[in-house]
């Protein structure tokens, strides 16, 4: 499962985040505090594939869907 098919009002735990994106791209999440084992919660999904809404730690986040697609989760 990815950021992008987490549910509305669910939680999970980062996994890994795919090889295929850039390395500044990948480094950047990591600042904003994607990191193996954090807890992400979808706030809310957009309509019409826009984007989604999540809080990780104490920020609140928006994420297109070719981001969002590429950061895996996992239940703890």
């Amino acid at each position: 499962m990815t950021v992008w098919d987490l549910p509305k009002k669910t939680s999970a735990y980062v996994s890994h985040i795919s090889d295929h994106l850039e390395m500044v791209v990948v480094s950047r999440l990591q600042e904003m505090g994607f990191n193996i084992d954090c807890e992400v919660l979808c706030l809310r999904r957009s309509p019409f594939s826009g984007p989604i809404v999540i809080q990780l730690g104490d920020s609140v986040i928006s994420l297109e869907k070719d981001i969002a697609d590429k950061i895996y989760l996992h239940h703890s």
